[in-house]
């Protein structure tokens, strides 16, 4: 589906001649995206039935949700020609750094972009490399990109820590985030306090963890992450409810329509 609605397109688009060869996005953004909408739209269909007394049905489709979920599709979809201008939106043209100590870090703004090289100039106090005839336009910086970077990593490398770099860069709007993997993340004291990890019961002796609620309430205390399912698990009391005969749910899963979990040991 990410190929399909353009997702792919974009990728190889943007990052052209430095993929070794050609790469789609790791991660399953249509399926994660369309349950979220799903659930969105659930919510607002409940909302709707309170005031009005009548129920509906939703279509979600993974190709629509893609596209509501494209910072840059208005520029695709009108087929804007921005040539050495970034058109994304967000952090994907952001650079990556190196700090004291070798930390990794991504600046979440352009320097080629006409909108956010002047941050830069602003934060290093060099305002004389916009009249530097390799970076005075989008297309030269992209053409002597690596003369830029180098720049502004040297100028980097006279900040004593990233704490204090990123007082620095903050006054110009310029934020930055160290580069780390999803279990660091997991080990923050950030993530204990928000209760960002949940350890549950496999329900077959163990244990794992999982991501744990997204969002807090100002009142209700949220309940602890629920164990997760088995494949299958509750076919038959969601079809009992619906009014299946026990013949009807068995008749299915003989068809091999659905599954029946084993129950956990």
């Amino acid at each position: 589906m990410r190929s399909e609605a353009g997702f792919t397109q974009n990728t190889e688009r943007h990052f052209g001649g430095n993929l070794g060869r050609t790469l789609a996005d790791p991660l399953s953004h249509a399926d994660v995206y369309a349950g979220m909408q799903a659930t969105i739209a659930v919510l607002a269909a409940l909302q709707h039935r309170e005031k009005t007394g009548r129920g509906q049905y939703i279509d979600v489709a993974m190709a629509a949700v893609l596209l509501a979920a494209n910072e840059r599709a208005h520029v695709d979809l009108e087929d804007v020609d921005t040539g050495a201008e970034p058109a994304i939106l967000g952090a994907t043209d952001g650079p990556q750094f190196v700090g004291l100590g070798g930390v990794r870090f991504v600046a979440a703004q352009s320097i080629v972009g006409s909108l956010t090289f002047p941050n830069y100039l602003r934060a290093m106090r060099r305002a004389d490399l916009a009249r530097d005839e390799r970076f005075s336009t989008a297309e030269q910086r992209t053409a002597n990109y690596d003369a830029l970077h180098a720049i502004i990593q040297t100028w980097i490398f006279t900040f004593p820590d990233l704490e204090a770099l990123d007082a620095q860069l903050d006054e110009a709007k310029i934020a930055v985030g160290v580069v780390r993997s999803l279990r660091e993340l997991a080990e923050t004291e950030w993530a204990d306090y928000w209760g960002a990890v949940r350890e549950v019961p496999d329900r077959l002796g163990g244990t794992y963890r999982l991501p744990g609620h997204p969002w807090h309430f100002s009142e209700n205390e949220l309940e602890e992450t629920l164990p997760p399912a088995f494949q299958g698990e509750h076919n038959d009391l969601i079809l009992k409810d619906l009014g299946l005969t026990e013949a009807e749910i068995e008749a299915c899963i003989g068809a091999n329509m659905l599954i029946r979990a084993p129950s956990p040991s």
